[in-house]
């Protein structure tokens, strides 16, 4: 039976550069990208200028290698999440949406930078986000667990779930309430596998989530 763990791990600096992203993230986050100058990251994080600028040059590369890398770390704890759960594809699925939901609302400032400041340099970033929206997508791809269904159906189905679960996403951003997320996994659980399995794989994973024997 499941148990459901809402501990979010978030974004993890695994080494220096990651770890100025975060003090990057977290101004930005205080005062708005356009407001940013990376002497204020240097002065907070105690390093010399020279030290960010010969990582990334500008501003708007940090903003960019810094959502990059969010993105990854997401993409992979949500990728070990689903691939923990053997034969149950519905399962598997609930397991990845819950990952992205407590990652998310452990990362406030990686996402704030992601999905508001990002997007904001308009059609710089645009070919970016349709790729990022694309590759997320593929988790609520049943594959051959969705016989009935050709591939374009698929991808179309799971495309359309992923814009759902970004405005979800962005809405909770703009508001700051990014750590409300975790409690909506049950609603966007059930709708992402109704729609994509049907609704009594949808009641039985979450009666597993949420009612363990």
């Amino acid at each position: 039976m499941d148990h459901l763990d809402l501990a979010g791990t978030g974004f993890a600096p695994r080494d220096e550069r990651e770890e100025l992203m975060m003090v990057f993230a977290s101004i930005v986050y205080e005062h708005g990208y356009r407001a940013t100058r990376l002497s204020d990251v240097a002065d907070r994080a105690g390093v010399s200028l020279a030290t960010l600028t010969g990582c990334w040059p500008t501003e708007i590369d940090w903003l960019l290698e810094t959502a990059a890398a969010s993105a990854r770390q997401l993409y992979g704890r949500m990728a070990d999440a689903s691939a923990s759960v053997q034969n149950d594809p519905a399962r598997a699925v609930h397991h990845a949406l819950s990952t992205m939901l407590c990652d998310l609302a452990a990362a406030p400032e990686m996402v704030y930078l992601s999905v508001i400041e990002l997007p904001a340099l308009g059609p710089l970033i645009h070919a970016r986000q349709r790729h990022t929206l694309t590759r997320f997508s593929t988790f609520l791809d049943p594959g051959p667990a969705a016989p009935n269904r050709s591939p374009s159906q698929r991808q179309t189905t799971a495309l359309c779930l992923a814009g759902g679960l970004w405005e979800t996403i962005h809405s909770h951003a703009l508001d700051r309430r990014l750590h409300e997320l975790p409690d909506r996994l049950p609603a966007i659980s059930h709708v992402c596998l109704s729609t994509v399995f049907g609704i009594q794989e949808a009641r039985r994973v979450n009666s597993l989530a949420y009612h363990p024997a």
